[in-house]
């Protein structure tokens, strides 16, 4: 019985693992962004969509957003710590700021902020765009929210009012 085994598992094959070289769905970013798109309604339909549960930003390597936590220790109420901690732009309260005042009170402005943040804002200021490409957003959003999808409606939309524009 031992001979057997020693002869199925004896054979070497040269194993060639198989990984992504190239990916099905092709994502096209606009170089520049017209600030009229910045108030236009594309950004409407995340605000019916989206459930702000933030699961795009936890997962998403590039996204560090923080917010500042202080905690009070139980034995002595004059101690604790100061902590960083992480946050969401796209979760209810994370542009609060002193005097009741919210920044970008619905769903649609904070995917605005956040597609602009990682393929406009970020790349004027490093070169680069932010978005890594590789889809955890997409995977983990229970919307069904696909961020690719939302960067081509963007290019889509630049293009259409790129071509209304009146030469004067």
């Amino acid at each position: 019985m031992e001979g057997a085994f020693q002869c199925a598992y004896s054979v070497e094959e040269e194993v060639k693992p198989r990984y992504v070289t190239k990916s099905e769905f092709r994502v096209t970013r606009p170089e520049n962004v017209p600030l009229e798109l910045f108030k236009d309604s594309m950004w409407d339909e995340y605000s019916r969509r989206c459930i702000n549960c933030g699961r795009c930003n936890f997962v998403c390597p590039t996204c560090t957003c923080f917010t500042i936590q202080d905690i009070f220790y139980t034995d002595n109420g004059r101690v604790g710590e100061r902590r960083r901690v992480n946050a969401s732009c796209m979760v209810d309260g994370y542009t609060d700021v002193a005097g009741g005042l919210t920044m970008r009170k619905t769903n649609g402005e904070r995917m605005r902020f956040k597609v602009l943040h990682k393929i406009y804002d970020f790349r004027k200021r490093f070169g680069y765009d932010m978005c890594v490409g590789c889809g955890r957003c997409d995977t983990v959003c229970p919307e069904y929210i696909s961020f690719s999808n939302c960067i081509n409606k963007l290019n889509s939309r630049v293009k259409e009012v790129s071509e209304n524009v009146q030469p004067k």
